[in-house]
């Protein structure tokens, strides 16, 4: 499911949960790889809404809007954002959604290849996605983005 929208979009297995212990009551980070663009993933997720099994595979997208044809929304409050106005929306396709802004990109190598990794913070959640800069290279500083997750 590739949109105009779509900035990036793999499929995660859940490596393992907590590797630093469980820093906060409701919120676990998650180290995730992905199976087509072998990226590496760490994410916290509130596991009272959203809990990740370790082991099990997510659908993960990155997108700049919601739109289905990629309409950019409005930075304000905006009636016909489609969970008001009951437009369709990427968000139909998936279980869990949580918007973002990318804080942060940095190069790094890892076993003599040329890496990046792309902060984002979701009002505190915060992830970590290190891959290929080609697969990447839409994710820019400052630009805001929705994570959207459903398992497989």
């Amino acid at each position: 499911m590739s949109t105009k929208s779509t900035l990036f979009e793999d499929i995660f297995e859940v490596v393992s949960r907590d590797p630093d212990g469980m820093k906060f009551d409701r919120v676990s980070r998650y180290v995730c790889k992905s199976d087509l663009y072998e990226c590496d993933m760490q994410l916290d997720i509130n596991v009272d809404v959203y809990p990740l099994e370790t082991g099990k595979k997510y659908n993960v997208a990155l997108a700049s809007t919601l739109a289905m044809d990629g309409t950019q929304g409005s930075a304000k409050y905006d009636a016909s954002f489609p969970g008001i106005s009951g437009k369709p929306s990427l968000m139909d396709k998936y279980e869990y959604v949580m918007h973002g802004k990318v804080y942060k990109y940095k190069d790094s190598q890892s076993s003599g290849q040329l890496r990046v990794e792309v902060y984002i913070s979701f009002g505190g959640l915060l992830m970590m996605l290190a891959g290929d800069p080609k697969k990447l290279q839409d994710l820019e500083v400052d630009s805001n983005v929705f994570l959207l997750m459903r398992k497989l």
